[in-house]
C-alpha cells in the first residue's frame, strides 16, 4: 500500500471520528454495563473477553453510523446543518465509505466470534436493525413508529450483548435491556425532533415530520416515562440498586426540563440543551447502578 493510499485512508479514519466517535463513545455505556450487572469480574474471569466485547460493539456502533452516512449522503448534503460534515465535502468517495463500513462489520462480527456464540447472535441482530434503519424503505427511517420500535428493540439488544457474556439469557436481563431500549428509543425521538427541519426538506418521515414537532417530543416524554417508571420497579424488587427508588426525583427533574424546552420553542437548539441535560441524569443512573 503506497503512502498517498495510508494517507488518504487514515483522512477518512479522522474524518469519522471527528463526526461520529462521541456518539460512538457515548453509546457503549449500555453494553458495558451489562458485562457487570451480568456478574463478570475481571479480577476473577480476566479482560481478554470484555475487551473482545468492547472492541466489537465500537466497531459495530461505528458500522451503523458509518452505512447511515452513506444511505444518506444525498439527503445530507441537502441538509444545511449537516451538509458541511459530510465526507465527500473532505475528498472521501461514496465507495470507500462502503467499504469502510464493511470492514467495521467484519471486525465486529470477527471480535464477537472471539467471545461466544450469543456475542455473535446479538451482534448480527443488532447490524441487521441498524441495515433495516438505514437501507430499508418500509421498515427504516421512512416509516413513523417502525423506527422507534426498531430502536427499542436495538438498545435492549445492545445491553444484553453484555449481559450474556457472563450470565444466561434470563427475565432479569430481558427487564434491565427493556429500560436501555427505552431510553434509546426515547432519545432519537428527540434526535427527531432535533433533525426535523432537515428531514422535513429530504422528505424524511419520522415521528417528527408524520406527527410533527411537539407530538414526537411529547412521545418522547412518555416514552422517558415509561424507562423512569421500569427503573423505580426494577429497583423495588432489588434487581438494581434501592438508591435508584429515588428516581422518580430524577423524572420530576426530567419533566421540569421538558415543559421548559416546551415554552422555550422545539428548535434545533432547545433538543440539543434537552439531549445535553437527560444525558448527565442516565449517566448518574448508570454510575449508581455499577456502584451497587
Amino acid at each position: 500500500m503506497s503512502e498517498a493510499t495510508i494517507r488518504h485512508y487514515g483522512r477518512i479514519v479522522r474524518h469519522f471520528a471527528s463526526t461520529r466517535a462521541l456518539e460512538v463513545a457515548a453509546l457503549q455505556a449500555s453494553p458495558i454495563l451489562g458485562i457487570f450487572l451480568g456478574g463478570y469480574r475481571i479480577e476473577r474471569d480476566g479482560i481478554i473477553a470484555p475487551g473482545l466485547l468492547a472492541l466489537g460493539s465500537c466497531a459495530l456502533t461505528a458500522h451503523i453510523f458509518v452505512f447511515n452516512d452513506w444511505a444518506g449522503h444525498e439527503s445530507d448534503l441537502r441538509d444545511p446543518l449537516r451538509a458541511p460534515h459530510v465526507f465527500s465535502r473532505e475528498g472521501i468517495v461514496r465507495r470507500e465509505v462502503g467499504w469502510t463500513a464493511s470492514v467495521l462489520l467484519v471486525l465486529a462480527m470477527v471480535a464477537f466470534a472471539a467471545v461466544s456464540a450469543a456475542a455473535l447472535l446479538f451482534g448480527a441482530a443488532i447490524a441487521a436493525l441498524g441495515f433495516l434503519y438505514s437501507g430499508s424503505p418500509v421498515l427504516g427511517k421512512n416509516t413513523p413508529v417502525a423506527s422507534s420500535i426498531n430502536h427499542l428493540v436495538g438498545g435492549t439488544l445492545h445491553f444484553l450483548l453484555g449481559y450474556t457474556l457472563a450470565h444466561t439469557l434470563d427475565s432479569t436481563g430481558v427487564g434491565i435491556g427493556l429500560f436501555f431500549g427505552l431510553v434509546f428509543a426515547a432519545g432519537h425521538l428527540n434526535q427527531e425532533v432535533r433533525d426535523f427541519d432537515g428531514d422535513l426538506v429530504n422528505g424524511i418521515r419520522t415521528n417528527a415530520v408524520a406527527f410533527g414537532r411537539r407530538r414526537a417530543f411529547l412521545a418522547s416524554l412518555v416514552t422517558f416515562t415509561a424507562a423512569y417508571a421500569m427503573l423505580t420497579g426494577l429497583a423495588a424488587f432489588s434487581v438494581l440498586p434501592r438508591l435508584l427508588l429515588w428516581s422518580p426525583v430524577a423524572w420530576l427533574l426530567h419533566l421540569a426540563w421538558s415543559l421548559r424546552a416546551l415554552r422555550r420553542g422545539l428548535s434545533f437548539e432547545t433538543a440539543v440543551w434537552m439531549q445535553r441535560r437527560y444525558r448527565c441524569l442516565y449517566a448518574l443512573v448508570g454510575l449508581v447502578m455499577l456502584a451497587g
